[in-house]
């Protein structure tokens, strides 16, 4: 099994991945011989027009897939525990290590330990080809055989289907991955698939314990794989499926509008936009997209109309006002002739106040806090930057303007140190506070700092 990469599998899969029902232990040997009494039955025209005798081949199918991996579990320990890997397969053929790792390779899978916990395996040797495909196309054809509907209330039944869910969907994750890693828009298409696949058996009748798949989650990363691979009609038909269930929010709005984006249809894109804007009035993630859309077509005019009115209709919404300050911030930093010093200046005055505003309505605004912080900092970054080149006869000018840089690090520290009081691991947030504890010669402050970004976990 590849390891599970996808940021969203924990949600897809936030249980253990439960086994087919089986009556009796059972060897490689005794399912082949099943299979071939299964082959047999699909042969006969009396039995093969039967949902029982689709069921049993299907169930057959899914302890075949199974086999050589329903007693593995990400985390199981290598011995010296009941549910280990060495009581519950054996000793293995085969043990090569480095350092932390260990690879335990058996007759049909290699198992991958580390810190002797198994991290993931590799089924070298499946019991069946294109078994999962065939478990799926069997229990479908149950189902349509079951004229009785004997099968709405079978509850081995439903469970087994959850299985089958759960591994195409645990099949979309690993293509995905793979996708992500070849750039192979095949891989991609192969991943929505297998999604398509769980979202198709996600239909059936369930118990009540099933809770686990977020359907959901699963159509609308159905379109983002897709739209990472550029299948930008299959994207498409989820992301507004998304919208027509009401699924993940604003999230699906964006989604599509920047799919229009890069096809290039920008009226489509702004209609999105307005009605994801219209439905969801407090997402910042649509405004700022709405600022970012009429910034990119030269339009800064429109957007700050259009926050002007929001402020006007909701003067309570710290939002708004967020989204008034990266606006009059993005035009700060632009780098076109577009507006002058002055003028950017004065958008740098208004960036402040707008984030200010929002830190009164909502105190634990860490991005408007962040913000306010970030350009005093580049402030007095930019600053330092010309103070250096100052020649080395206009000492009183160079005095003067590494003034200016400490009083802008001044001014940024209270910020930050509300920003992390707020979130204590932002990386960024440790970073700029440990340059500027560092020139304000603030020391043990800095030091702290240090020790706090060392034990962050890698990114």
């Amino acid at each position: 099994m590849k390891k599970i990469t996808l940021f969203f599998v924990t949600v897809i899969m936030s249980a253990t991945l439960a086994s087919a029902q089986t009556t009796a232990p059972q060897t490689a040997e005794s399912l082949l011989k099943k299979l071939e009494k299964s082959d047999k039955d699909i042969e006969n025209p009396k039995k093969n027009v039967k949902y029982i005798t689709w069921l049993k081949r299907a169930d057959l199918f899914l302890d075949m897939v199974q086999f050589n991996t329903k007693a593995l579990w990400q985390g199981m320990p290598q011995s010296g525990a009941i549910n280990s890997a060495e009581v519950m397969l054996g000793k293995p053929k085969e043990i090569t290590s480095l350092e932390n790792k260990e690879d335990w390779v058996y007759e049909r899978v290699t198992l991958k330990f580390v810190d002797k916990k198994l991290d993931s395996w590799d089924e070298t040797k499946p019991l069946i080809a294109d078994g999962l495909d065939k478990a799926n196309e069997a229990y479908l054809k149950a189902w349509e055989l079951d004229e009785k509907g004997k099968l709405k209330s079978n509850k081995i039944f439903s469970q087994n289907i959850s299985v089958v869910r759960t591994m195409f969907a645990s099949r979309g994750v690993e293509y995905y991955g793979e996708a992500q890693e070849t750039e192979n828009p095949d891989t991609y298409r192969k991943a929505v698939l297998q999604l398509e696949k769980a979202l198709k058996l996600d239909e059936f009748p369930k118990l009540e314990a099933d809770t686990v798949f977020n359907r959901g989650l699963v159509v609308y990363y159905s379109a983002y794989i897709a739209q990472s691979g550029k299948h930008y009609d299959i994207a498409e038909k989820y992301y507004k499926l998304c919208l027509e269930k009401e699924y993940e929010g604003d999230k699906a709005y964006i989604g599509l509008a920047s799919l229009y984006n890069l096809l290039e249809q920008p009226e489509k894109e702004l209609e999105i936009l307005q009605e994801g804007f219209q439905k969801y009035p407090d997402s910042n993630e649509i405004l700022v997209y709405f600022i970012n859309y009429y910034l990119s077509k030269g339009m800064s005019e429109k957007a700050l109309v259009k926050l002007e009115k929001g402020i006007k209709e909701n003067p309570n919404n710290p939002t708004y006002y967020h989204a008034m300050g990266t606006l009059y911030d993005t035009m700060m930093q632009d780098t076109t002739d577009k507006y002058n010093d002055e003028q950017k200046e004065e958008y740098l005055d208004l960036a402040i106040d707008s984030y200010n505003k929002a830190v009164e309505l909502k105190a634990d605004y860490f991005d408007a806090l962040y913000n306010i912080a970030a350009i005093y900092y580049n402030k007095g970054a930019s600053t330092f930057n010309k103070a250096i080149n100052i020649p080395q006869n206009q000492q009183k000018k160079y005095d003067a303007e590494m003034a200016k840089v400490m009083d802008y690090y001044k001014q940024a520290l209270p910020y930050f140190e509300k920003a992390h009081e707020i979130q204590l691991r932002d990386r960024n947030t440790l970073l700029s506070l440990s340059t500027i504890y560092l020139k304000l010669q603030m020391y043990d402050k800095q030091k702290e700092m240090k020790e706090m970004i060392d034990n962050l976990p890698e990114e």
